[in-house]
């Protein structure tokens, strides 16, 4: 009831505001509207919200799908558009211009690509330690790491004192044997000079005996036996100097001689020694230090190696330098022991590094490691490229690629030459001739690795089909034309 009555109040109060003047309007306070109205009016508000939200989510989810169901239909149109024909048609006339050539699809060695890490070495049949058959004490190093150096190279001197005797005892051998030359000289010129004169006077006396007697007999004076034995007498006299003339040497001479002989090979061996231990026989007689060898370079290469500094002690046989030619280089591949026997002398590899960029070289297996390495049982195959500009470097890691066989059962797969295939979008194509000229089939293939200018093909051909090599890109672009002139249309 107090609240019906004040609603009434309110409503004649508006009711009765009608006919009042402003004055009395403005001069009547305000009274505070009852809180059940302002409650009332807030739950309508939130209401409307409500119902606007919805609404517009509603609105949203139709615009979605709508505009999803358009692009879908815009895709379907752009498919069906670009769908290509089966079918490429050539003018006869513009064949020749193409210059088309056909090859058939053939069987060969299957072949698979078999790709290790492996590492790159020195070629041990172009590499050479440097090493000294005698000990002492380096004296000079004349080369750093890295030096290119050509054969006879001096790349250290050593202070050797068996040098040194070898050279002492060779100075005293030569001394020995100039001097067994001049004693043989002396003994030779005067050897049996006196019997040869005395030889030679007989022989004069019996040539003037024989000369007179002849006069005589021819002027009858003379008796014959006087000739025949002034005749005997000269062959004897003759006989004699001829005898003495050409006498074998007296002791003394063949003396000298053994001596000069004994000499001589006493020299050669010295010199022969000295050669062997790679010295010099020749050194200079005023020079002092005879006991100095020189470290010679046996091939010309690089320095990859040293060993030795000037004031160390070294021993024959140990090793100081290491060179290295590094025209051509080992590349060692570590092939794993499932996979070592797919491989055999001569099986092509490739050779990929950070140095050759994209560049691939090319190469061939030239020897197996018939032993694993225990700890993780692969095999050492080996590689030899060449190495111009040196752009391998000892010790760089590279990926080896290796064409080996698959093992399948029948050993062999589809190939056809790589020209003859192109890409068209997504799609993998080659033109297959039909039998009416100037007609091909576009037929869809699948094809797998690439190697030495063939693919292998996985389906789509088949032993004996024939496909188009040289022009089959002048066919892609006549197809792709014909498409985009139908599209405009």
């Amino acid at each position: 009831m107090p609240n019906d009555s004040i609603e009434q109040e309110d409503t004649g109060q508006v009711t009765s505001g009608k006919t009042r003047s402003l004055s009395e309007l403005l001069e009547t306070p305000h009274e505070p509207r009852p809180l059940r109205s302002t409650r009332s009016r807030n739950r309508n508000l939130a209401i409307g919200v409500v119902a606007v939200v919805a609404l517009l989510i509603m609105f949203w989810i139709y615009w979605s799908r709508a505009s999803q169901t358009q692009s879908t239909q815009k895709a379907k149109a752009t498919e069906s558009q670009t769908e290509t024909p089966s079918e490429v048609i050539v003018p006869t006339e513009a064949l020749s211009a193409i210059g088309i050539e056909i090859a058939g699809v053939t069987q060969r060695p299957a072949i698979a690509l078999l790709t290790v890490t492996g590492s790159v070495e020195a070629n041990q049949q172009q590499t050479q330690q440097v090493t000294p058959l005698v000990g002492g004490r380096v004296e000079h190093v004349n080369v750093a790491l890295g030096d290119r150096v050509r054969a006879g190279t001096v790349l250290a001197t050593i202070a050797s004192p068996q040098i040194a005797e070898m050279r002492g005892n060779l100075r005293a051998a030569e001394t020995k044997l100039s001097l067994a030359k001049r004693n043989l000289a002396r003994v030779q010129r005067s050897e049996n000079r006196v019997a040869v004169l005395q030889a030679k006077a007989k022989l004069d006396e019996a040539e003037t005996t024989l000369r007179r007697t002849r006069r005589l007999v021819e002027l009858g004076v003379g008796a014959g036996k006087d000739l025949v034995a002034a005749e005997a007498a000269y062959q004897t006299a003759k006989a004699e100097y001829d005898f003495q003339s050409n006498i074998a040497l007296s002791r003394e001479v063949q003396q000298a001689q053994a001596d000069v002989e004994t000499a001589g090979s006493e020299v050669a061996q010295l010199r022969q020694g000295l050669s062997a231990l790679g010295a010099s026989a020749n050194e200079d007689e005023n020079r002092r230090e005879i006991s100095l060898i020189a470290v010679r370079a046996p091939v010309s290469g690089a320095v990859i190696e040293r060993l030795v500094n000037a004031g160390a002690g070294v021993d024959a046989g140990k090793p100081l330098f290491t060179i290295a030619n590094l025209s051509s280089v080992w590349v060692i591949a570590n092939v794993p022991e499932a996979q070592v026997g797919a491989l055999r002398v001569g099986t092509p590899a490739e050779i990929r590094s950070a140095a050759l960029g994209s560049e691939a070289l090319a190469g061939r297996v030239n020897y197996i490691d018939p032993k694993l390495n225990e700890d993780t049982r692969t095999a050492r195959v080996r590689i030899e490229v060449p190495n111009s500009g040196e752009r391998f470097k000892v010790g760089m890691f590279v990926e080896v690629g290796f064409q080996a066989g698959t093992g399948a059962p029948t050993g062999e797969e589809l190939v056809v030459p790589s020209g003859a295939v192109q890409l068209i979008g997504d799609r993998t194509v080659v033109f297959v001739p039909k039998s009416e000229p100037g007609h091909f089939e576009v037929r869809d293939v699948q094809i797998g690795r690439e190697i030495e200018g063939y693919c292998h093909v996985i389906s789509g051909l088949k032993v004996g089909d024939r496909v188009v090599t040289k022009g089959s890109f002048q066919l892609k672009s006549q197809m792709m034309k014909g498409q985009f002139g139908e599209d405009e249309k």
